[in-house]
């Protein structure tokens, strides 16, 4: 049950660890990588969180705003900044967001419910580019 590091999002009060897989049981426990590799690595990361519509987990991911800073820190303790560039729901069927990204960059994708539609919610964000 190896855990891939943790994700804050200040704006929304979230501060989680993340599973470095997912399964039903552990996406009941906390939020879960399912696609990608690390931050240090161009791609895409996808974590998975499940909505109860209260604070917990991914519950508050369409309060999000562009330019909002997610964190993610692996299991050395490294820091890597993200920024939302985009926030929209696709069918629950479509995986296209996990392979929409640039190769070369860094990519982060959040997936939660949307419980009113059965809709799912992406947050897309790329990784900011420290200064040398």
């Amino acid at each position: 049950m190896g855990c891939f590091g943790m994700i804050e999002i200040p704006k929304i009060n979230l501060y989680y660890p993340v599973f470095s897989y997912l399964t039903e049981d552990l996406l009941r426990i906390s939020p879960c990588k399912f696609y990608g590799d690390s931050p240090d690595v161009n791609g895409n990361i996808c974590i998975a969180g499940h909505n109860y519509d209260n604070v917990l987990f991914f519950s508050k991911l369409s309060s999000l705003s562009e330019n909002d800073e997610i964190f993610i820190y692996d299991n050395n303790g490294n820091q890597y900044i993200y920024l939302v560039y985009d926030i929209y729901e696709v069918l629950e069927s479509d995986l296209s967001p996990i392979f929409d990204y640039e190769e070369n960059e860094k990519t982060l994708t959040l997936v939660t419910c949307n419980n009113f539609n059965a809709n799912r919610i992406i947050v897309k964000a790329k990784q900011k580019k420290l200064l040398q």
